[in-house]
């Protein structure tokens, strides 16, 4: 009977997110491990297919409560995006990013002018490609690159559907990340 119950609870959760009624668009779920100030985070976090769009559901369990929200990015933004949301996630926001902002993810016009020119205009800044023979993750193939001006540095899953930015080192923002497969 337990079984039964906290079966239910845990589709009550997932449906609550988002996160059964929608179309997974990576088949794992992933880990976003960050650091800032000493401070590690870990989130859970599942990208879907909403329509048109693609929704990031988060969830971590912070104080013994499970909080979660997600980002939604436009088809506009996954295209043609000219930057990335830096905006700290709150429990309970479900947040529609502007056509210029992508949460986590590399728009496909950046990715394909990195993949031809060597290098890449993101954020304002200008990112070059790094040969890495330690380009694998999981056995995703990841992309280098290095700002030219700071030394921020960014590992992008080389994949056109939904090129995920799986680390981040040296942010200038301080806000460094590793993305792990649960």
């Amino acid at each position: 009977m337990k079984k039964k119950y906290l079966l239910g609870f845990l589709t009550a959760c997932l449906w609550g997110t988002g996160m059964l009624s929608a179309q997974t668009a990576v088949s794992d779920t992933l880990k976003f491990v960050f650091k800032l100030h000493g401070q590690t985070r870990r989130y859970q976090v599942v990208f879907c297919q909403q329509g048109e769009n693609i929704q990031m559901n988060w969830g971590i369990e912070r104080n013994l409560r499970w909080q979660s929200g997600s980002y939604t990015m436009t088809p506009e933004a996954l295209k043609n995006g000219k930057q990335l949301c830096f905006l700290q996630p709150e429990d309970g926001n479900h947040l529609t990013l502007s056509s210029l902002e992508t949460a986590y993810v590399l728009p496909q016009k950046a990715l394909q002018e990195l993949k031809e020119k060597g290098s890449m205009e993101f954020n304002r800044t200008v990112y070059d490609r790094v040969a890495d023979e330690s380009e694998k993750n999981a056995g995703r193939p990841l992309l280098h690159v290095v700002d030219r001006h700071e030394g921020g540095e960014m590992w992008i899953w080389d994949n056109s559907s939904l090129p995920v930015v799986w680390r981040m080192k040296n942010n200038p923002l301080e806000i460094n990340w590793q993305v792990e497969v649960k």
